[in-house]
């Protein structure tokens, strides 16, 4: 089940926030909602970071950290083969790949950003959410996704 909010998604009540990333080594992630998570809840970022530099993080793979006290859990998504610019391919893969995970391990629910559109410059309308209601919405798993996301201090 797919529904569009608005609001901070970092005060959300769901079991995970789901993000996109650029693959390869991590060292840089530091722009975007990537930023605001890594700020709140340095731990999780910390395991990611970590990961990527042992393994390889490729097109459309899934890092995940479990939920901990007091945050969500954390499902890292590489949909951009660099900081700039996501990849249609790689974040079809990436939400194939974020199903299948949600159904074998019972996820409940699932906050996303507008994944691939923000920073990757994605059209949202035309390519992202297409692939959203493709991959996602026909799940038991519940998937909030912030079209309009409005941090604590944001108006308008």
């Amino acid at each position: 089940m797919i529904k569009f909010v608005s609001g901070d998604i970092l005060k959300t009540a769901s079991r995970y926030i789901a993000q996109g990333v650029a693959i390869g080594s991590q060292e840089g992630v530091g722009t975007g909602l990537a930023l605001k998570i890594s700020s709140k809840w340095p731990e999780s970022q910390k395991h990611f970071k970590q990961f990527t530099r042992s393994q390889k993080f490729q097109g459309g793979d899934l890092f995940v950290v479990a939920p901990g006290k007091g945050r969500p859990g954390m499902i890292y998504v590489a949909t951009q083969p660099d900081m700039y610019q996501a990849s249609l391919s790689f974040l079809n893969r990436g939400l194939r790949k974020l199903a299948r995970y949600c159904v074998k391990h019972r996820v409940e629910s699932v906050s996303l950003p507008k994944i691939g559109a923000g920073l990757g410059k994605l059209d949202w309308e035309e390519e992202v959410k297409p692939l959203l209601f493709k991959h996602l919405a026909d799940l038991e798993t519940s998937f909030l996704i912030y079209e309009d996301f409005k941090g604590e201090y944001e108006t308008g």
